[in-house]
């Protein structure tokens, strides 16, 4: 009977065309080790002794469509296929065994260490689904119980993984012996009790992802521990002003490690210091604003993507004042960002948005980094990824149509020589032929689509010395700026959609480093000419232009940037303020106030 039914399975899969033998490239495809089904004891597969009934249960409400009920508009139909085939490999009998569902339960558990939260994922109840998988009343409730887990499974893959994606493709077998779907196997090896191993090797391996899980456990470490108390609006706190804020103040960066307590040594010393002053001296100190706190201030600031000023304005007490909660959402919601991200590349220029900077990976390590300009809010850079193809070295820039509206066609009609002044040359665009910008009729606003502004190489040239290009929808390119003071602003939307780079000519020698054709010293003889001259590049390097608002540095510090163009659903404000410090005389001290607020 057993060798009948494993007839009947591969007959069932080779008809379905299931064991074809074709390459893995599923986007968040399982593990590929192998596991064959065969390899489980009957017993074992079925979780108990278990008759034909049960397996005819399955197969009837499989083909009844109930995957595609249960799952179809969550899933991809190449993962209903797969989970079909591996309850066809076992002639459609039950897979959960009881170790399964153990492993399973604690994998639902385990999804709060992911950024995610269970009842998201998956409603469903796995103490009764379980109990009606091994104790239920028919054939058919132990069945839809069977396939419940299952569902339940391919949930909390999907949500870790970022998506499974297994439109039938299968790993390429190393032997003679058919290839099998990766997802089938996980699913089997889930449900022998792997079902919390295999989420964990379903998370995306990307360095940022990694470090920000580690970060998640630690604000909620800080969030067990209380958190912190928002500080009260006020006037500018700056360097020795005295502010009855300032132990809120410590208090805020103290909770979050900014700033450091003193060692007993140093506690020493303040305390023979107190005894040696009046009462008078001693509230004095409580309430300065000191070089020590101000170090850690400009620090918390750097990290927020604020100016380090060491001032205590509006932009900075609305960052202390964002509760460790919303920090954690922010996290979360950036863990979950990233899972949506396929393999970067081994080798890749990654360009964030709210964090300003541009960074070259290869090998999974950083090798080159630099700040950004982005685009403005009105002019937001677009989130994609693509291939770099090309640099050009002394570029001429075509201003396009919009930037001439809204830009161009203001200064020239005040002031026609200005495109002289800028190396402009006025093109007629039904003629082909060049123009003085002074025979233009620069207020009228079709002026914008009559004329091509086409400014040559130079050091106003608004693209800099150098570009480089990965074609794509929205004419978005990595250049240089000869504006490169606005470098030194905390928060850089300037520009009308491409990426600014501060060292554009180091990161095309970084590339062409890696290139089997072109050199770093192709990229400076280039540069060193007048005219334009293009660089085209073999090498397969990558380009992810993305928007995640918190970041880790290599030395595990957070960074919380700011939400520039207001993705986020809204950072929320601790609602509890610390009180005001009042000298150790007075018996009352200032209640704490509780008023909501959004940001």
């Amino acid at each position: 009977m057993r060798t009948h039914r494993r007839l009947l399975a591969s007959t069932l899969l080779a008809t379905a065309g299931l064991l074809t033998a074709i390459p893995a490239c599923a986007q968040h495809a399982a593990p590929a080790d192998p596991v064959l089904l065969a390899d489980l004891s009957e017993k074992e597969a079925m979780g108990g002794e278990l008759d034909a009934e049960k397996a005819s249960a399955i197969q009837t409400l499989i083909l009844n469509d109930w995957l595609e009920r249960e799952l179809g508009s969550e899933t991809e139909a190449g993962v209903l296929t797969t989970v079909r085939a591996a309850y066809a490999q076992n002639v459609f009998k039950p897979i959960w065994t009881e170790k399964g569902i153990r492993s399973l339960k604690r994998a639902r558990s385990d999804l709060f260490s992911y950024g995610l939260v269970a009842s998201d994922v998956s409603k469903a109840n796995l103490d009764k689904i379980a109990a009606k998988r091994l104790k239920g009343d028919s054939d058919e409730i132990r069945a839809t119980a069977d396939l419940q887990l299952t569902a339940a499974w391919i949930r909390m893959a999907s949500a870790v993984s970022g998506g499974l994606s297994d439109n039938g493709e299968a790993a390429k077998s190393k032997t003679d012996a058919p290839s099998k779907s990766t997802v089938q196997k996980s699913l089997i090896k889930a449900a022998r009790g792997d079902a919390d191993d295999i989420l964990s090797e379903l998370e995306p391996e990307h360095p940022q992802y990694n470090r920000l899980k580690k970060q998640l456990k630690q604000y909620r470490e800080i969030r067990s521990e209380g958190g912190w108390l928002a500080i009260p609006d006020g006037d500018a706190i700056e360097l020795e002003d005295e502010d009855p804020r300032i132990p809120a103040l410590r208090d805020r960066l103290e909770a979050e490690g900014y700033y450091k307590p003193e060692t007993w040594a140093g506690e020493l010393l303040s305390t023979i210091s107190m005894a040696s002053n009046d009462d008078a001296d001693t509230s004095a100190t409580e309430i300065v604003f000191d070089a020590r706190l101000q170090d850690a201030l400009k620090e918390f600031q750097r990290h927020h993507g604020l100016e380090d000023d060491g001032v205590v304005g509006g932009n900075t007490l609305a960052a202390l004042n964002e509760s460790v909660d919303s920090k954690i959402d922010r996290i979360a919601d950036t863990m979950n960002r990233w899972r949506h991200y396929d393999d970067l590349g081994d080798q890749y220029i990654w360009a964030n948005i709210p964090s300003f900077t541009a960074e070259g990976w290869r090998n999974k390590r950083r090798e080159i980094a630099m700040k950004t300009i982005v685009g403005m809010p009105s002019r937001e850079t677009p989130v994609f990824s693509d291939q770099v193809e090309y640099a050009v070295a002394n570029p001429r820039w075509y201003a396009p149509v919009s930037i001439v509206r809204r830009d161009k066609l203001p200064k020239l009609a005040k002031d026609p020589s200005y495109a002289a002044r800028k190396n402009f040359k006025v093109i007629d665009r039904a003629t082909g032929q060049s123009v003085s910008a002074a025979s233009v009729d620069w207020t009228d606003p079709a002026a914008a689509e009559n004329y091509q502004l086409v400014q040559g190489p130079g050091a106003s040239n608004a693209l800099g010395d150098l570009k480089i290009i990965f074609p794509n929808q929205y004419s978005v390119y990595l250049h240089g700026t000869p504006g490169m003071s606005l470098f030194d602003r905390a928060q850089r939307t300037f520009s009308s959609g491409c990426v600014r780079l501060e060292k554009p000519k180091e990161m095309a020698k970084w590339i062409a480093a890696h290139d089997p054709e072109v050199s770093e010293r192709d990229v400076s003889k280039a540069l060193k000419g007048s005219n334009p001259e293009r660089i085209e590049f073999k090498s397969e390097t990558q380009i992810h232009i993305t928007y995640m608002t918190v970041t880790v540095d290599e030395d595990g510090e957070p960074n919380f940037w700011r939400d520039v163009y207001h993705e986020d659903d809204g950072i929320s404000m601790v609602d509890k303020y610390a009180p005001l410090y009042q000298p150790a005389q007075d018996e009352e001290l200032a209640q704490t106030t509780t008023a909501p607020r959004k940001g």
